[in-house]
């Protein structure tokens, strides 16, 4: 089995929703307002899906293929 590079995205949102998860699970932390949490996520996630959606690569400059029959 060959190994691949790490994926620091998907490590990044699965260890924020670890936390996440785990916060809501034990009830909260006494310094943190709850009703922030709805809205963190849904900025986190916003965020998440920018990146993820953004080219890998520039585009190279090459013409666009010619039809000569």
């Amino acid at each position: 089995m060959t190994r691949h590079s790490v994926d620091l995205l998907s490590l990044i949102a699965g260890s924020l929703v670890l936390a996440i998860g785990l916060v809501l699970l034990t009830g909260g932390v006494s310094d943190v307002a709850m009703e922030w949490v709805g809205p963190a996520v849904a900025i986190g996630l916003g965020v998440m899906i920018l990146v993820a959606a953004r080219p890998q690569s520039e585009p190279k400059d090459e013409p666009a293929p010619t039809d000569e029959a």
